[in-house]
């Protein structure tokens, strides 16, 4: 790839380049950065640009994590752990990441069993007794959605993770 020249005008682009991909959605500065390495801009003017970003108030991953943090939480499909896994793969600290997790379950009022049990509805795995093969489906369907441990013990019981069920 040709690495863009450095100068006001290479910056310029650049900025309208990441102002773009602002006007889609929110992004962490990670990503924005990747982005404007895969175009080939310079160093000195990515982070020109990153600078004159975060001075207008465009690029706050503080602000982007809280934000697809509660966003996540709120749809009710994961549970904390893959949301922590998400916000660090947009490139956040896992500092910021957890602060922003934990102010996200306040403002939208996360219950991790409530959000479990309704991932189970919507697989027809609640609301009936599970037989072992439906039990350990339930329990590494819970584990992969990030539920913790004691979470998926309360609604599933101890389930057996092994797929062929319980021997006899």
């Amino acid at each position: 790839m040709v690495e863009e020249p450095e100068g006001p005008e290479a910056v310029q682009r650049a900025t309208d380049a990441c102002l773009r991909l602002l006007a889609v959605r929110a992004r962490s500065r990670h990503e924005l950065t990747l982005a404007l390495e895969r175009k080939g801009y310079v160093s000195p003017v990515r982070e020109a640009v990153l600078a004159r970003l975060e001075q207008w108030g465009y690029l706050d991953d503080a602000k982007f994590a809280r934000e697809r943090a509660a966003s996540l939480l709120g749809k009710g499909k994961l549970g904390p752990r893959a949301v922590l896994q998400r916000l660090q793969a947009h490139g956040l600290e896992g500092a910021v990441a957890r602060q922003a997790l934990a102010s996200a379950k306040d403002a939208v009022g996360f219950d991790a069993l409530a959000a479990a049990r309704q991932v189970l509805e919507r697989r027809r795995l609640a609301g009936r007794p599970l037989d072992a093969k439906e039990q350990a489906r339930a329990g590494r369907l819970l584990l992969s959605r990030g539920f913790a441990p004691d979470v998926v013990t309360q609604l599933v019981g101890e389930p057996s993770l092994d797929p062929s069920g319980q021997d006899e």
